[in-house]
């Protein structure tokens, strides 16, 4: 086994030299974003913190017990999944915090998608930022929210992210992949792989996948050899995941259980990137739908409207229009805010997003 995850585990992650005073130990993890989780590992050894330190972490602890909550309301009240957050967060050392920007939650279909994101709305004043929209062989939907933290103008705004799919991919060789996991901890290893269609690994992802790693192994020991590379394989992963154990291995070594895993996924991570490069699999095409009236869809589904220069989508929670990219010019949006004034969303065209 590798050694226990730890108080010291995020200086580890960091690379903080030998001797190195907390001030500078700070300096680093604000720099890999990870300041008010090794701040709860300084507290918990004993380390003294300022007044200003100490009310950083004690509203960072506020705003994640917050989310978790949040989650697990949205799980009680609607077919949702949740992905990530709560689960990891159980299994760290006690005292050691994971810093939470949002919350992931996975709706069943998209009425239970709509049903969520409207009781968001409701409960916390939520802003949509936008509707994601994925056509293919079937339509999914994906709704990034925001609402203020309770200090507004010092701390990340709360949000949550509604999908009605697990695994969005990159719309460019990886699919999307619609269900979750069977099992959680496993499910949350390929969640967090994910993560790299987003943006680069950063020490949280590290951290999280060490944790995973840990608890996979104490509960499947060497069945994992066998599980790891299949799942990886069935989610598109293998290469992602790769890097997320080499990453991680490189400041905290990985068990040799784990290292097994790495080598077997080796094989499965070339096939999967020949996969990509083949062509042949049956992407989405991804739509982003900008907000742009509050006239909404009572049919409890979104309901596209063809439209010459942008098609537009009316939600239960709103219209939109429907771009290529996030950058709208601005005759194309006076357009469609003319198009709405003159009623044409009574020319619905077909209900679900499909054109």
């Amino acid at each position: 086994m590798h050694p226990r995850i730890s108080m010291i585990t995020v200086e580890e992650l960091l690379g903080v030299p030998p001797g190195y005073p907390p001030w500078r130990v700070a300096d680093m993890a604000r720099r890999a974003r990870a300041l008010p989780t090794w701040l709860s590992t300084a507290y918990a050894r004993g380390i003294p913190l300022s007044p200003a330190a100490q009310e950083v972490l004690d509203r960072e602890w506020r705003r994640v017990e917050t989310l978790h909550g949040i989650a697990e309301a949205m799980a009680a009240a609607h077919r949702v999944t949740v992905l990530k957050g709560v689960r990891i967060a159980g299994h760290l050392p006690k005292g050691m915090l994971r810093q939470s920007g949002d919350v992931d939650l996975v709706a069943a279909d998209e009425e239970a998608l709509w049903r969520c994101v409207q009781d968001l709305i409701e409960r916390f004043d939520a802003v949509p930022q936008g509707v994601s929209v994925m056509t293919g062989t079937d339509t999914h939907y994906g709704v990034a929210l925001k609402w203020p933290a309770s200090e507004a103008f010092l701390d990340k705004p709360m949000g949550a992210d509604v999908t009605t799919c697990a695994f969005a991919g990159n719309f460019a060789g990886v699919p999307i992949r619609t269900a979750p996991l069977d099992d959680d901890d496993l499910c949350s290893i390929f969640a967090v792989a994910e993560e790299r269609f987003q943006r680069k690994y950063r020490l949280k992802d590290l951290l999280d996948l060490l944790v995973l790693a840990e608890v996979a192994e104490d509960r499947f020991g060497g069945e994992l050899l066998t599980l790891i590379p299949r799942y990886a394989k069935e989610v598109c992963l293998a290469p992602e995941l790769l890097q997320l154990i080499g990453k991680a291995d490189a400041w905290v070594p990985v068990s040799p259980l784990w290292e097994a895993i790495a080598a077997a996924l080796q094989p499965v991570a070339q096939d999967e990137k020949a996969a990509r490069k083949g062509g042949g699999r049956v992407m989405h095409r991804l739509e982003f739908g900008l907000p742009i009236s509050s006239i909404t869809s009572t049919a409890g589904i979104a309901e596209r409207i063809e439209r010459g220069g942008g098609d537009l989508l009316k939600t239960p929670i709103g219209t939109c229009l429907l771009v290529d990219s996030p950058v709208v010019d601005a005759d194309e949006l006076a357009a469609a805010l003319e198009f709405l004034r003159r009623g044409g969303p009574a020319a619905v065209i077909c209900p679900g997003g499909a054109a």
